[in-house]
């Protein structure tokens, strides 16, 4: 049996492959935020486009996370009791359904786009709110694409094949960068929805060959009777509200954010958006990879295995999500700056950004460990827990909000996710070992605790950062101003990210004494062959 170092070299060997995937991915993310911002800033249209995209990208994340999530426990079932053919034929049946749902909530979008629009922006002047609703009806396609892309990568995620699947946001940055760079000055941000549209159906022609490789093959089934398909949209009916609490935090905070004043949605996009790059990056690769394990462990009732797993992924988790927290607060406003403020992003934007960055990063380490606990709970067919987890996370976020939002702007409404999801975390966990038993819960302790220690040692790597900037910033200006800047970012960022492995090291920590292990081995390996 699979011991827990294993467990832990495994998912550390497999995280590594998809991160370099998803970090090439972000880096096209990055340059298509910073070119948003220099076209449209962070004036009315952007605040349209991004309380729209709040809308349509809340149903068509519903679609994807729910049947990418539901996929895989629901294929395994069908394969155990028909055989490996009863996969494709599983796949076929689901995307024809999904499709159909979707093709239905299109229609309703298009019909009711006002209704769709009170979801995000009830609050916003009558300007803002006609723009949103003609965004809405012109981006609601994305809901199609999207479950197609969810069934995708349900079935390369059950297949083992993680690394197409953390890929599929390079073809899609790729589709924004270019109406960016040739079109946006023609067609505005109308054109921006259309171009996040394509987008999604660039992941999908991404996908497809690579299932294909792999044994799909496209057929016509339409069989509603069928008992997989049917546990499939059950299971997913919970999970719609769980997989997306984030989602539903950010369109109650836009929808406040569009009463604010001229700006404050688009504030809160651009913040929220350098957030939620590190859990794109890190936290999707470690979910991605240990689901299928957690569904084939727990599923099967080797609970013994199935905590070693979860022990080992959510370690991980720790490992990454609080160096970067406390990265993000340090280094805020260099990160903000460079990224956005030029063109149409006055630095007075840069300023709000900054700070609402800062109290949104407070969120980073409850959001990431919720997402692996979500997949336990899934794992062991548990859907009804996580659902009651994310409506209280969500009833929460709503209250703070309307206390705090009207003193505190956009830092108010991004610390009230952060302190919504930190009780959230602390609820699912308590359930969570009611359910199942112990957790190891000083395990956790002990690594968060080293973790600690390393993080701070990297922060004070982190800071060395300012004096430097200064000196950049007393003799030069510009472009070659801004690249001197990231590079010098990039540079202490990378010294900093050497000072915390080599502190989680010294440390005694098991999972980075596996990592360096594996490299040396491959090293004597390669010694010995030549």
């Amino acid at each position: 049996m699979e011991n827990k170092d294993n467990a832990g070299s495994r998912i550390a060997k497999s995280t590594l492959a998809i991160t370099v995937f998803l970090l090439i991915g972000k880096v096209f993310g990055f340059f298509r935020e910073s070119l948003t911002a220099y076209v449209f800033g962070a004036g009315t249209e952007m605040d349209a486009f991004s309380l729209a995209q709040a809308a349509t990208a809340m149903i068509s994340s519903f679609v994807t996370q729910a049947i990418a999530t539901t996929y895989i426990p629901s294929v395994q079932k069908a394969e155990m009791d028909h055989g490996k053919s009863r996969k494709n034929y599983f796949t076929n049946n689901l995307l024809l359904i999904s499709s159909l749902a979707s093709l239905v909530l299109i229609a309703l979008g298009i019909l009711f786009p006002n209704q769709i629009a009170l979801l995000s922006a009830s609050q916003a002047d009558p300007e803002t709110y006609a723009i949103v609703v003609k965004l809405i009806q012109v981006g609601m396609p994305v809901v199609l694409f999207s479950s197609w892309v969810g069934v995708m990568e349900g079935y390369l995620q059950h297949g083992g094949k993680f690394a197409a699947t953390g890929a599929i946001a390079i073809p899609l940055n790729l589709t924004y960068i270019i109406y960016l760079a040739l079109f946006s000055k023609h067609v505005g941000i109308m054109g921006l929805t259309i171009a996040s549209v394509l987008g999604i159906l660039a992941e999908f022609l991404f996908l497809l060959p690579n299932a294909i490789k792999i044994g799909y093959r496209p057929k016509f089934i339409a069989d509603f009777k069928d008992q997989y398909v049917r546990e499939a949209i059950l299971l997913a009916l919970p999970v719609f509200v769980s997989v997306s609490v984030n989602d539903i935090n950010t369109i109650v905070n836009r929808n406040l954010a569009s009463g604010m004043g001229k700006g404050a949605a688009s504030i809160l996009y651009y913040s929220n958006k350098m957030n939620t790059m590190i859990i794109g990056i890190f936290i999707t690769a470690i979910t991605a990879i240990v689901f299928p394990i957690l569904t084939k462990t727990l599923g099967s009732g080797d609970m013994k295995l199935g905590k070693k797993v979860m022990n080992a992924s959510i370690k991980t988790v720790l490992f990454i999500t609080v160096p970067a927290t406390i990265g993000l607060i340090i280094l805020a406003r260099p990160i903000i700056e460079i990224a956005f403020v030029r063109g149409s992003f006055t630095a007075t934007d840069g300023i709000a950004a900054t700070s609402t960055l800062r109290c949104y990063s407070l969120s980073l380490i409850s959001i990431s460990v919720i997402n692996v606990l979500n997949r336990i709970y899934y794992s062991i067919k548990d859907t009804k827990t996580p659902f009651y987890v994310g409506v209280t996370n969500v009833i929460i976020n709503v209250g703070l909000n309307l206390l705090v939002a009207r003193h505190y702007g956009t830092n108010g409404l991004a610390a009230s996710v952060s302190i919504a999801t930190t009780i959230a975390l602390l609820i699912s966990f308590i359930l969570l070992r009611r359910k199942i038993g112990n957790l190891g819960t000083k395990s956790y302790i002990k690594a968060l605790i080293k973790t600690l220690m390393a993080s701070l040692a990297m922060g004070l790597v982190a800071l060395s950062y300012f004096p430097y900037e200064k000196l950049i910033m007393s003799f030069t200006s510009g472009a070659f101003q801004t690249l001197l800047r990231l590079t010098l970012l990039m540079i202490i960022v990378l010294i900093a990210a050497c000072v915390y492995l080599l502190s989680l090291y010294k440390l005694g920590v098991r999972e980075v004494r596996d990592v360096v292990d594996i490299i040396k081995n491959k090293r004597e390996s390669r010694k010995k062959l030549a």
